[in-house]
C-alpha cells in the first residue's frame, strides 16, 4: 500500500496489518491532527519503505516511546512509531494512504480521553484505551 503528504515530497510503501484501522480519540492525536481524533491504520516499521523524499520526514517525540513524523515541506501527518528496539510497532495515518481502498475504522479507542466536543464514530465499537486486539500490534 503507498501514502504520500500533500506536497508528494515525500511517499512511501507499507503493508497494512489485516486492514485494522483505529480512529484515535487521544489529546495527542487530537492535537496533532487538528482534529477531534486520528484514524490510524496499523502497520509494521519492518514493511516500511520510501520511495521518495525520506530525507524530508521528520520527528516529533510526543511521548515516552511514541514518535509523530510529518513532512517537513508541508506539514502533512504521515505515521507514529515507537523509537524503542523492542516494538515494531507503526501505524499510518489512513488520510495520507494514495491507493484506493475499502479500508473502515474498526474501533473508536481512547474515548476516556475524547474532548467534550467530539462525538465517537457511529456503529463501531468504543474502547475508554486500546483494546487487547489492538494493544497486541504495539
Amino acid at each position: 500500500m503507498r501514502a504520500k503528504c500533500l506536497c508528494e515530497k515525500i511517499e512511501f510503501e507499507f503493508k497494512p496489518v489485516d486492514g485494522v484501522a483505529m480512529n484515535c480519540y487521544c489529546s495527542i492525536c487530537r492535537r496533532s491532527h487538528g482534529a477531534s481524533h486520528a484514524t490510524q491504520l496499523m502497520s509494521s516499521k519492518t514493511t516500511l519503505k520510501f520511495i521518495r523524499g525520506e530525507s524530508y520526514l521528520c520527528e516529533y517525540h510526543s511521548s515516552e516511546h511514541g514518535i509523530r513524523a510529518f513532512c517537513s515541506c508541508c506539514g502533512s501527518r504521515l505515521m507514529n512509531y515507537a523509537d524503542h528496539e523492542l516494538s515494531d510497532y507503526m501505524s499510518v495515518c489512513l488520510s495520507a494512504v494514495s491507493d484506493e481502498h475499502n479500508i473502515q475504522p474498526s474501533a473508536n479507542v481512547q474515548i476516556a480521553s475524547k474532548a467534550s466536543w467530539a462525538v465517537a464514530v457511529s456503529g463501531i465499537p468504543c474502547y475508554e484505551v486500546f483494546p487487547d486486539d489492538i494493544q497486541k500490534y504495539m
